[in-house]
């Protein structure tokens, strides 16, 4: 089943399943078992958690890359940077910035650190608990 467009000429994929976008995704990314084309190395048994679980615990995996943005900590209440009105660059005035970056622009640490260093006080790991992604990635290590 392929997507159609819909009157904005967008893409209308809430007529795929779950199962019909696993497939297109281990197909295009060249996991799980390809039975009619044999150029595609066979990588996973199943494209699942699971299956992903299995990989690493036998050792095939050799290196693991973590994709994250600011979400992964935000549950935990450290802010992300540019969400208006809660973002962190949002709330930096009282650090009387020339502009909402240079709080992490070396060049602008060089001239003054004071504001970076405030920051990094405000928001120390001590008031802040890991998220359960932050422990997933620890147990990569």
């Amino acid at each position: 089943k392929h997507s159609s467009d819909n009157e904005d000429g967008e893409d209308d994929i809430d007529d795929l399943s779950l199962e019909e976008i696993r497939r297109a995704l281990a197909s295009r990314l060249t996991i799980g078992k390809i039975i009619d084309d044999q150029r595609h190395p066979h990588v996973l048994n199943e494209f699942t958690l699971d299956g992903i679980v299995e990989y690493i615990k036998e050792g095939k995996a050799k290196n693991i890359i973590v994709m994250a943005g600011a979400g992964i900590s935000t549950s935990a209440g450290i802010p992300d940077f540019r969400t208006a009105g809660t973002g962190l660059y949002d709330n930096l005035e009282k650090y009387q910035l020339p502009y909402p970056q240079a709080v992490f622009d070396i060049r602008y640490f060089v001239e003054n650190p004071k504001p970076f260093f405030l920051l990094a006080k405000e928001l120390y790991p001590s008031k802040f608990k890991p998220t359960p992604s932050h422990y997933f990635v620890k147990l990569l290590e």
